[in-house]
């Protein structure tokens, strides 16, 4: 069963991925390309001291990159299963609705993943090989609660396409906005660091969220 569903999901959003994925490759790479030009243009020592003196986020470019990336694939995902009911039929199979969605988000969530790491493997080489250490290390805590946020942004997509009441609907965008926008508010490097753990628990909640949502669409709850 689970197999049939990662197939049918592959081929819904296997180019949407692929897409998805050189996007992110490309704004990895002009971050790359705008470090050397800086590094042709000035100074390393200027440089340096100019990005930390100012804590210069110099791969911001890949924060709404990565958002969009896990709304986009949200999107796709269910906007056709919506449309054309075909979360009704998957509901009406002898599977309990907690699971088949736990299957069908834990799918998008691990190709959100694999894009996510790329982009960090891209961005550490990069960092390592124009910048000291710790510029490497505040990239990691810094883009860490983006790409848990665009997880998160993903999950509540979903919550908002299966809720069946359109009220409740409207009250999961703004709840979702607030929730989304507590992982892009930092300002400069490792202004995330103590609150780490407090992004992955915000993200474990939004996770939960969405079985009440399918249990309400399944049975016609408003």
């Amino acid at each position: 069963m689970f197999k049939s569903l990662v197939y049918k999901e592959w081929l819904k959003l296997r180019w949407i991925f692929v897409g998805l994925a050189i996007i992110n490759c490309l704004a990895v790479i002009n971050i790359y390309f705008d470090l050397a030009n800086t590094f042709k243009s000035f100074s390393a020592n200027v440089v340096v001291g100019q990005y930390q003196f100012y804590e210069v986020v110099y791969y911001s470019d890949i924060k709404y990159v990565v958002l969009l990336t896990g709304l986009i694939l949200g999107i796709f995902q269910f906007f056709p299963e919506m449309n054309q009911s075909r979360l009704k039929l998957t509901f009406h199979l002898p599977v309990n609705e907690s699971k088949l969605m736990f299957q069908m988000t834990s799918i998008i969530v691990i190709l959100l993943i694999s894009i996510f790491l790329v982009d960090t493997l891209i961005l550490s080489i990069v960092s390592l090989k124009f910048l000291p250490r710790e510029f490497f290390e505040n990239m990691l805590t810094t883009t860490l609660p983006w790409y848990i946020g665009s997880i998160c942004a993903y999950l509540w997509i979903v919550i908002i396409f299966i809720e069946p009441n359109w009220v409740k609907r409207i009250i999961s965008v703004l709840i979702a906005a607030g929730f989304v926008n507590l992982f892009y508010s930092g300002v400069g490097y490792s202004k995330y660091n103590p609150s780490i753990l407090f992004f992955v628990l915000v993200a474990i909640v939004c996770g939960t969220v969405y079985f009440l949502s399918a249990y309400n669409f399944k049975r016609g709850i408003c």
